[in-house]
């Protein structure tokens, strides 16, 4: 069901759980990066198909679509799938990733309908790239150096008609009971980071619906898509793995109780009787935020 949102909506930065590998501060390796992208996928991955079929509504045979940001190809190949007569372009500035999308295309059987492009689109698209059906963000639009010169750019690239679909995460992920000591430290060592703007990373944009409009699209519709997992599948340990020591990375003792930093230490480790990889009661709770837009037909 679609909502109207007036509230601040936060997205992870920095390449903690995107596809975008921006020269903004450190991150991790291209190859830790895949893997906590491809676990997401795996772990969030619903949300791809909800996308796409509010897509189909107003798009129902795109042509050529493009993912701005394409990480591992998570969204291109969503898109790829969903829309079996159409050309998906992966633009991203890496092309390590690029490969890799290009890899998982073929393996997929998708490599003919799927194409990369290196591309540094910190401001605009490349100039070759016109009468596109689709335009597909999902966790990078806040890292781009001018979203709003991007999205304008953007406008120009889509045909009348044409759809853009922003994707945030709007809630960030948390992995066990919220009943639970562990899942009450948790909670505590969450809102640690959001109230300091860990690395930077919390403090996307709060709601692209002004950027979106001023750049001449119309909002069709703005919808919450939430993540409410009691039997996660079995990669959610892995992900919970690598999201958790990133939260860990970026705390100090100013920020939590030593007891809850010793606490966290305590579930990342593997010998522990505790830790989130011998868990059975992992739950996996957050949210992602879509804005479906379009170029009024008449512009």
């Amino acid at each position: 069901m679609a909502h109207s949102h007036d509230t601040h909506h936060h997205a992870p930065g920095h390449g903690h759980t995107d596809g975008h590998t921006h020269g903004h501060g450190n991150h991790p390796d291209a190859e830790t990066m895949a893997t906590v992208l491809d676990l997401d996928a795996t772990v969030n991955g619903h949300y791809l198909g909800e996308v796409c079929d509010r897509i189909a509504v107003l798009v129902p045979e795109p042509r050529t679509m493009l993912d701005l940001g394409s990480g591992t190809g998570t969204g291109t190949l969503a898109l790829a799938r969903r829309f079996g007569s159409s050309q998906v372009v992966a633009l991203d500035n890496s092309a390590e990733l690029l490969e890799r999308v290009a890899r998982a295309a073929q393996e997929a059987g998708l490599d003919g309908q799927v194409r990369t492009v290196t591309a540094d689109l910190d401001s605009a698209l490349p100039d070759h790239i016109s009468d596109v059906d689709v335009a597909w963000a999902s966790s990078t639009l806040h890292h781009f150096a001018d979203a709003e010169a991007l999205l304008r750019s953007t406008f120009r690239a889509l045909r009348p008609g044409g759809v853009l679909a922003i994707v945030e995460i709007a809630e960030p992920p948390t992995f066990l009971p919220p009943d639970s000591a562990d899942g009450e430290v948790e909670q505590r060592l969450r809102e640690a980071i959001l109230g300091k703007g860990w690395n930077g990373g919390w403090n996307g944009r709060p709601d692209w619906a002004p950027s979106i409009t001023a750049a001449d699209f119309e909002i069709v519709e703005t919808r919450d898509i939430p993540t409410d997992l009691d039997n996660p599948p079995a990669a959610a340990a892995d992900y919970a793995v690598e999201w958790l020591t990133r939260v860990r990375s970026g705390l100090t003792d100013d920020d939590a109780s030593a007891e809850d930093l010793a606490a966290v230490d305590q579930l990342l480790h593997d010998d522990n009787p505790a830790s989130l990889r011998r868990r059975n009661d992992l739950v996996v709770r957050s949210s992602r935020i879509a804005w479906i837009a379009r170029r009024p037909e008449n512009s």
